[in-house]
C-alpha cells in the first residue's frame, strides 16, 4: 500500500519535497495513521502535464481527483495501467478489505473514502494545497477474512 503511494511522488508530482508522517494510536482508535505528502504540481497538474483525459477533466480539479482514484493513469502504458496496483486498488484494499479510512487533498479538491461511503469535494477558491496529501487510517486489528491477493490480482 505505502510503496505505490510513495512512488507516485517521484513519478508524478514534480515536487521538490516529499513527506511521510505516521503515528500509532494503539489504545483508543487502534489504528496507525499515515500521511504522505508532496509539494508538487497536484493530481490535476499531473494530468495537464501528461495531456491525458483533458476532455473529461477540463479545468475541474475535483474531476481530476476522481479520475485518479478510479484508476485513470497519467502514464501512456496500457500494460502497466492494468497491473493490479495504483491508487484505486490500494484504496480498495484499505477501505473494503481492512475497514480503514482514506483521504486525499490535491490542489483545490478533496476526496474521502471510508466504510460510510465516498465523497469528492471542490474546495473554496481560497483553500488550495499545491501538491498532494494522502492520509490513511489503517486498523491495527486486521479482519479475519482479509486476503491481500484479492486486491492485487484482478
Amino acid at each position: 500500500m505505502l510503496g505505490e503511494l510513495i512512488c507516485n511522488i517521484s513519478q508524478h508530482s514534480d515536487g521538490k519535497y516529499g513527506y511521510i508522517f505516521s503515528q500509532c494510536l494503539p489504545k483508543k482508535e487502534k489504528s496507525i495513521n499515515i500521511c504522505i505528502a508532496d509539494d508538487g504540481i497536484s493530481v490535476f497538474g499531473s494530468y495537464l502535464k501528461a495531456g491525458r483525459y483533458l476532455d473529461i477533466i477540463d479545468s475541474n480539479e475535483m474531476e481530476a481527483l476522481r479520475l485518479a482514484n478510479e484508476g485513470y493513469s497519467t502514464k501512456d502504458l496500457p500494460e502497466s495501467e492494468n497491473r493490479g496496483f495504483g491508487i484505486s486498488p490500494t484504496k480498495r484494499m484499505l477501505v473494503e478489505g481492512l475497514k480503514g479510512d482514506f483521504f486525499m487533498l490535491s490542489g483545490g479538491a478533496f476526496h474521502r473514502n471510508d466504510v460510510n461511503g465516498s465523497d469528492y469535494v471542490k474546495l473554496p477558491d481560497m483553500m488550495n494545497w499545491m501538491g498532494t496529501i494522502v492520509l490513511m487510517r489503517i486498523p491495527i486489528d486486521v479482519p479475519q477474512n482479509f486476503n491481500y491477493m484479492e486486491y492485487v490480482i484482478r
